[in-house]
């Protein structure tokens, strides 16, 4: 009987084996999640030049005035540059594959034994 079971219990495993679960097909897919932002810093240093005027005056000078204007004209210059982001999934396809196989086992063989007393009356005659 144990040997029987034993047996029972071996195709049991082998049979479960070739069937594959859908946690291992989606095992790829965990730890996907949202992208961090990236962040780039960059310092630009912008230059100003200015001009100190220290006028001494006198008693006798005829001043006049000199408009300086600096016009600084600022254009900004906007790079755009466009990513295009190819997004790939992974979605598990389940398929049923049906596996027959056939094993031979070793014979199993079951001795039996009885004893039959057979009396032949007296054995004195």
């Amino acid at each position: 009987m144990a040997k029987y079971l034993t047996a029972a219990c071996a195709t049991l495993v082998a049979t479960l084996s070739f069937y594959g679960s859908s946690t291992e097909a989606s095992a790829g897919c965990r730890g996907c999640g949202p992208v961090p932002p990236v962040y780039n810093y960059r310092t630009v240093n912008k230059v100003v030049n200015r001009t100190q005027f220290r006028d001494v005056q006198r008693t006798h000078y005829v001043h006049r005035t000199r408009h300086i204007f600096n016009i600084t004209r600022v254009q900004p210059i906007v790079r755009v540059h466009t990513v295009t982001r190819v997004h790939h999934h992974s979605v598990p396809v389940t398929h049923n594959v049906n596996v027959s196989r056939v094993q031979h086992l070793p014979a199993h063989y079951v001795h039996t034994s009885s004893v039959r007393n057979i009396q032949h009356g007296c054995g004195c005659n």
